[in-house]
């Protein structure tokens, strides 16, 4: 059972991993296009049509493709002064726990993105300026929120199985 939830859990972590590359080579391409941006507008006085709007809606993309490796790899700032003093068992505790937390609330988030997701493509709503679709950025956003849903769930049972062995 611990071997089979660990297999899991690198798998999500392999996974996950794979999304967060694929942001950041968003997150590359962002910036690339920014810069052009920028000096197209000093030298030439002709700036790269929405740009803007459309870095603001990669950036809620990339944030989403990191998240799932961030939380199962620990990879987020951390300030532990007191629980790597508990025994493993406990830290093994604390850690399901905050797994199931952390599913919970990204669940509730992926459900309502998904709804404001939907009801974007039955408006068709689009950005003030470039008319840009907002609903194709955020489909890959709330799967990304699901996968780190469902990455936090495994964290956590593979959390509480070690206690439970320890």
């Amino acid at each position: 059972m611990v071997g089979a939830l660990l297999a899991i859990e690198r798998l999500a972590v392999t996974w996950s991993r794979r999304l967060a590359l694929v942001g950041g080579f968003i997150l590359l391409a962002a910036s690339i296009v920014t810069v052009f941006d920028a000096l197209l507008r000093k030298f030439f006085s002709r700036p790269i049509q929405g740009t803007f709007e459309a870095t603001e809606l990669l950036l809620a993309v990339i944030i989403f493709f990191a998240l799932p490796y961030t939380g199962l790899t620990d990879a987020h700032a951390v300030l532990d002064l007191t629980t790597n003093r508990f025994p493993k068992r406990a830290q093994d505790v604390i850690i399901s726990l905050n797994g199931f937390f952390c599913a919970v609330v990204l669940g509730v988030v992926a459900y309502q993105m998904g709804l404001l997701g939907a009801e974007y493509a039955r408006t068709a709503r689009t950005s003030i300026t470039m008319r840009i679709p907002v609903y194709p950025f955020i489909l890959p956003a709330t799967a990304a929120a699901w996968l780190a849903s469902v990455g936090f769930v495994v964290q956590a049972l593979a959390a509480f199985a070690r206690a439970a062995t320890v």
